[in-house]
């Protein structure tokens, strides 16, 4: 057992618990959460350098030895962390009371600890308690809320049976009993991220529900990570079977939400079926079962993490702004009065999307090239999916900033330097990401060598592409 130089996750996350504490009660809450968010992000990114250095080295937390740190989640934690700094700096003022950051602090703690679960239970524990904001109701009232605690619940309920069959496993009834608690390790999956046919409840958030906490949860990508973790094990035959079967489910996920937005004319339902749709493609890539989709499907974790969000923040921003933009009857036209929103909103749509020269780009052709090794129609069929998406990002940006701008918007300001920066952050990292995607690549590498040891592929073939 070899452990970090310092308890940088332990740091990290108390020091998002502490931040809720103290955003709860402070009269500045959102210096209180920014000051807490930057502790925990320098903590885990100076935790993913370590492991960088270490290499294929698990290593854990010295204080809390229940905490790990390795290749498939150092990065996935500073990356978290980052994200969950630049949701608060972008909070609307509205969004921004002590109660709302206390509730997103203790989301990015709950979504940590789950990250740096060094056992079942302790992932278990984090999984729940994601939830506990959204059932405390610190995010407000909403009939939304209801829909997501249950199925989050569910989820929850689904994985704790599966810990309990493991734990109780008999030497003469392991085939049955680990065949069991991997199909409650799927639905659990499938219950979080809310694959079809269970997607409604994901839409309904979007719809109704509070954006910038949900970007926080919807990012997390609990049940990748999940998956992930069970192909670094050595799987049955019978689970690798299973495996195909949700790599199935994320596809016919991935495309009918792109079909839906088709007929959606409501600028947030039509959001939330085009980030589930991407998002669809990472657990299609990593149960893929080939080298290249699961090297994709993890670049690809990335680009949906930092494009969504920058997508939900300009999307709620405008709704602060702009009366009747969460229904609008005409076209907005704010890229008159908004047009560096505009253009943040365009670029992370487009790396979104998988747009040349973006990161979106590179992690989806090797999704593409991935599922064509070992599944033929399911690579013919993502690139499908994409089309549709990319028709359905250019009418939201239509709706919004495109047209003759409405009598009552008469001035809104554009990107406040509190949000420019924020979102200017994100677009470079996805604008230079898909300039220089090697250096990307390399920080997720380490974790697809394991993935694939995990399921026995040839990492000559992995090094050939």
């Amino acid at each position: 057992m070899t452990f970090l130089s310092f308890p940088f996750i332990t740091l990290g996350i108390v020091s998002l618990l502490v931040g809720a504490l103290w955003a709860s009660k402070s009269a500045n809450p959102r210096f209180a959460a920014i000051f807490a968010a930057s502790c925990s992000f320098g903590s885990f990114l100076l935790c993913s350098l370590e492991v960088a250095k270490a290499g294929h080295t698990r290593l854990f937390d010295p204080w809390l030895s229940f905490f790990e740190a390795d290749a498939l989640d150092a990065v996935p934690m500073a990356f978290f962390a980052a994200l969950t700094l630049l949701v608060i700096i972008l909070a609307p003022k509205r969004d921004s009371g002590g109660k709302a950051l206390a509730g997103i602090l203790l989301l990015a703690a709950a979504t940590q600890t789950t990250y740096a679960a060094a056992n079942l239970a302790v992932l278990a524990t984090g999984w729940w308690f994601t939830s506990l904001p959204f059932v405390l109701r610190m995010f407000g009232e909403d009939r939304s809320q209801k829909l997501a605690q249950g199925f989050l619940i569910a989820s929850s309920i689904a994985l704790t049976a599966a810990i309990a069959v493991l734990h109780h496993i008999e030497i003469d009834e392991i085939s049955h009993a680990s065949n069991l608690a991997f199909g409650l390790i799927i639905l659990a999956v499938v219950l979080r991220k809310g694959l079809f046919p269970l997607h409604g409840w994901m839409i309904s958030s979007f719809e109704h529900g509070p954006l910038l906490p949900l970007a926080l949860l919807f990012n997390g990508h609990l049940g990748a990570l999940l998956i992930a973790r069970s192909e670094t094990t050595a799987l049955s035959l019978s689970e690798k079977h299973v495996l195909e079967f949700l790599s199935i489910a994320a596809l016919v996920t991935a495309l009918i939400t792109s079909l839906r937005g088709f007929a959606e004319k409501k600028p947030r339902r039509m959001l939330g079926l085009l980030c589930l749709s991407q998002a669809s493609f990472i657990l299609a890539g990593i149960a893929t079962a080939s080298a290249e989709g699961i090297t994709g499907a993890l670049v690809h974790w990335l680009v949906v993490s930092a494009a969504s969000t920058g997508l939900i923040a300009i999307v709620r921003v405008l709704e602060v702004r702009v009366s009747g933009s969460t229904d609008p009857t005409e076209h907005l036209g704010l890229a008159a009065k908004a047009p560096r929103l505009a253009t943040f909103f365009l670029v992370c749509g487009l790396a979104l999307i998988g747009l040349p020269g973006t990161l979106g780009y590179c992690a989806e052709d090797l999704i593409f090239h991935g599922a064509l090794e070992n599944h033929h129609w399911i690579g013919i069929a993502l690139p499908i999916a994409t089309a549709f998406n990319a028709i359905n990002l250019l009418r939201i940006f239509n709706i919004l900033f495109l047209g003759v701008l409405p009598k009552h918007v008469i001035d809104i300001p554009d990107a406040l330097p509190r949000e420019r920066w924020p979102l200017a952050v994100i677009v470079v990292f996805l604008i230079a990401g898909g300039i220089f995607p090697s250096k990307v690549l390399r920080w997720r590498e380490e974790a697809a060598h394991e993935i694939e040891a995990g399921l026995g592929l040839d990492k000559a073939e992995h090094s050939e592409h």
